[in-house]
């Protein structure tokens, strides 16, 4: 409405050919128009904004010049429109505004019009001596009765010219005006300017004509094939990234395309479908063409029949519960380029294409498996173990059972009518003619003990199956029709095996430096070239936990939590010599480990959410204490878990329990957080002084009975410094752990007498806290009224064993209270209450 460009407004070049675009702009900014039944708000009228607002003023103009030249064409139409624009600010160029503003009055009174636009080419790098200067004709068209004369004059730089400066455009007739562009005249970049049609005697412009030419910086071709597994030609998207730019751009390739790109390092890469191993397997291609040097006309071949199996088993059967391919290019003076692909489960086989060693920069290809038993097998006497997926949605439980497969058709409920599937499997052959949703709830209805889906493509079926009462699985197609043929002529019951939560698991992984090799990418490792975790479980309920383990070969790490039966047990087979990184999760408590790496044939036992849960720190929270000059951070995991061969720490989500951390200086409070144990960037004195950091923190008896309440005090020293805010020097602090055998419940058996350890130690990564003076434990089986004094006999690295006689009378609980101090002034005083239970 103001002649300015909205913020938003699309502008030219066209893509590929760099044409001029727009044509011409129009109000589309705050427009007034009606409003539909259907959106919100109120009233008969609503303001917008947008190209939906720009257009019906075009369209209604053009109806408009439409009514009063009936016989226009639509060429004609478009350069009266153009032609009678208003010029807007010199600032725009004709990539931005077109030929100006819609001016529907000049349009509807002038009676000569104007070509709309003219574009005098795009001129290829490199420019000489190929470029020449380019002449077309601008017509201007007299629909008058009487010769009108204008004054023409280009606008812009020298890249426009013309020999014609006054012309006179015939009555009924038209005039050709030849308009030079020439790029000999102009330097690398876009040029536009405007062909000026003026009254003589008012100065008035009459007609407007926009003017393009682009002269191309440095460019060269890059020409981009696609091949599938068979060596054919192939379409599909190509990711492109230049080094030195954050994000990839997209094209499309159908085949063959060619691009015109500035020099530089650019990385390729494209995954399309191919055909997997077998008949009815879907397999990807990941095909991936790093730090090519563009400075000069080149060609990669993204080649899927050139392409390796990532061959990759477990030891023992399995079936994939999440894959990812993922790689990073370092380029030389330029930031890190990274790609993750999370594999979708319907994919059989993963391709990788091998690759040439770039020459500048570094390249990086990451595989990862996460690897578990079968949720559902199926076993026939005589044959194979039976693949089978369990679909999302569908109800798992634990357990074996012999059934009797029947053949239900598609599985509508029409096709249940004269089939008796009663505590039978229903096996069924998939069709897009029901829903997911509709085949299980019509098996359900049927009395199905199992719905089973044929695929009726290759690939692995999976797909949302609501919440269905019955358990439902897929099998592959060819398979599958064996088993319908047999199911319709009455096969033998077979073995259908359930595991809702697995035993094991393998988190197996795959790197490549510099480049992918050309041979076979095969990985069957034994247990013997594993590490072994047993990893425990702890909760105080039945409940279903989640996590991840996630490997840091390319960082940031890629995964989802799985769900986690809690508590529980399971065996863990992990890649040695990998850096790992897991978490885990009850509800809004998590626990967090640091970063781990197991060596071969090794076996760590790790237990998560182990008592006693106390505050404590741990660096798998990438916020730690620290100080720069004299601006302090203090960050405390007020629900770490004890017993554990790797660092862990834990907090309950920010907010959801109590808490209150307060940090004094001698007496004086300097801060305090009634909401969480998290300081950060607090100013506090200079010089060299002694400080104390108080933590209260509380949680639910009922729903976490145990470490329900504690309190904790920090004693230590610290020091203004010239650290930078960016790098500040680390700040450590005492912690406490300790040791007290416990079931999974985090219970010890009553009326026995049993060993408990504590060691004070600086939190990990830290140091300087002097050396250990002083340890102190006592218990309380009355949460906290009265304490007994526990005598300590200490050990190797300032590990305190005491022995405690239990109370005979179960459902009780053991709190401590524990206190360390160094010859250095740091010191802690900590008191867990409800710390263990008694059973």
């Amino acid at each position: 409405k103001q002649d300015q460009l909205a913020r938003f407004s699309s502008a030219g070049p066209l893509a590929r050919t760099g044409a001029l675009k727009p044509d011409l702009t129009a109000p589309g900014v705050a427009i007034n128009a009606a409003r539909s039944q259907h959106s919100t708000g109120d009233g008969m009228y609503q303001s917008l904004d947008g190209t939906s607002m720009a257009t019906p003023h075009v369209a209604g103009a053009a109806a408009i010049l439409t009514q009063q030249h009936p016989n226009w064409t639509g060429q004609q139409l478009k350069n009266a429109l153009m032609s009678s624009t208003q010029g807007l600010a010199d600032t725009y160029s004709a990539y931005q505004v077109g030929a100006g503003r819609l001016d529907v009055a000049a349009a509807v009174n002038r009676t000569v019009q104007a070509t709309g636009s003219m574009f005098f080419g795009y001129f290829d790098w490199p420019h000489q001596p190929t470029d020449t200067p380019v002449t077309k004709a601008v017509t201007l068209t007299n629909t008058s009765t009487t010769p009108v004369t204008l004054d023409l004059a280009t606008t812009g730089n020298n890249a426009f010219t013309l020999n014609t400066p006054t012309v006179t455009v015939p009555a009924k007739g038209q005039i050709d005006v030849p308009v030079t562009g020439d790029p000999t005249t102009a330097d690398i970049g876009q040029h536009t300017g405007y062909l000026i049609g003026t009254n003589p005697t008012t100065g008035e412009t009459i007609t407007r004509t926009s003017l393009g030419l682009i002269k191309e910086d440095e460019r060269y071709d890059l020409t981009i094939k696609l091949r599938d597994r068979n060596g054919e030609p192939t379409s599909a998207t190509v990711l492109l990234n230049k080094a030195g730019e954050r994000f990839a751009g997209s094209v499309a390739v159908d085949g063959e395309r060619t691009l015109r790109l500035a020099p530089g390092t650019y990385t390729l890469n494209s995954d399309f479908d191919v055909a997997g191993e077998r008949a009815d397997s879907l397999g990807l291609a990941l095909l991936v063409a790093p730090g090519i040097v563009l400075d000069k006309p080149t060609e990669v071949t993204l080649d899927a029949s050139q392409a390796r199996l990532l061959d990759t088993t477990a030891p023992q059967r399995t079936e994939n519960r999440q894959r990812t391919l993922t790689y990073a290019v370092d380029y030389p003076n330029a930031d890190r380029f990274r790609f993750a692909y999370r594999i979708p489960i319907w994919y059989d086989d993963l391709y990788v294409l091998p690759t040439e060693k770039p020459a500048e920069s570094a390249f990086t290809l990451g595989a990862r498996w996460r690897k578990g038993e079968p949720v559902l097998s199926l076993r026939a006497f005589g044959l194979l173990p039976i693949d089978a997926r369990a679909q999302a949605g569908s109800t798992i439980t634990t357990g074996a059972q012999w059934l009797r497969p029947v053949y239900a058709g598609t599985g509508t409920p029409e096709d249940y009518a004269n089939v008796d599937v009663e505590g039978k499997i229903a096996v069924i052959t998939r069709s897009d003619d029901i829903s997911a949703a509709d085949r299980a709830a019509a098996a359900a209805a049927a009395g199905a003990e199992l719905l089973l889906i044929v695929n009726d493509k290759p690939g692995v079926l999976s797909e949302w199956v609501g919440e269905s009462p019955i358990p439902v699985a897929s099998v592959h197609r060819d398979i599958g029709n064996v088993l319908t043929t047999l199911a319709k002529h009455g096969m033998p019951p077979l073995k259908v095996t359930q595991k809702e939560y697995a035993d094991t698991i393998y988190d197996l992984n795959q790197a490549w430096s510099e480049q992918v090799p050309d041979q076979p990418l095969t990985y069957h490792p034994s247990h013997q070239d594993l590490a072994r975790i047993d990893a425990r479980y702890h909760a105080v309920q039945d409940t279903t936990g989640g996590g991840y383990r996630y490997d840091l070969t390319l960082i940031p790490a890629v995964g989802s939590p799985e769900r986690e039966q809690h508590p529980g047990t399971r065996t863990e087979w992990v890649t040695p010599d990998t850096e790992w990184h897991e978490t885990h999760a009850q509800g809004d408590w998590e626990d967090r480990a640091f970063t781990d790496t197991y060596a071969k044939g090794t076996t760590t036992k790790v237990d998560w959410f182990a008592p006693a849960v106390r505050p404590a720190f741990g660096r798998g929270y990438s916020v730690s204490n620290s100080r720069y000059q004299d601006t302090m951070l203090l960050n405390v995991q007020s629900w770490s878990p004890s017993g554990s061969q790797v660092e862990h720490a834990g907090n309950m989500q920010y907010g959801s329990v109590p808490t209150n951390m307060k940090l004094y200086q001698g007496d004086t409070l300097l801060h305090e957080n009634t909401i969480g144990a998290y300081l950060p960037n607090k100013e506090v004195p200079a010089g060299t002084l002694p400080y104390r950091l108080v933590l209260d923190a509380s949680r639910s008896a009922e729903e976490w009975r145990l470490s329900t309440r504690t309190h904790t005090e920090w004693d230590f020293i610290s020091s203004t410094n010239e650290a930078d805010r960016h790098a500040p020097e680390p700040l450590t602090l005492l912690q406490l752990d300790y040791e007290l055998k416990t079931d999974l419940r985090g219970d010890v058996e009553a009326g026995t007498r049993q060993d408990i350890s504590i060691t004070p130690k600086p939190q990990p990564g830290g140091s300087g806290t002097g050396t250990i003076t002083a340890v102190e434990l006592e218990v309380s089986y009355d949460d906290g009224t009265t304490w007994q004094p526990v005598t300590l006999t200490p050990g190797d690295n300032n590990r305190h064993t005491g022995t405690l006689k239990l109370p005979a009378q179960p459902d009780g609980f053991i709190s401590v209270r524990a206190a360390a101090e160094t010859d250095t002034g740091f010191a802690i005083r900590q008191e867990l209450i409800r710390a263990y239970g008694l059973r």
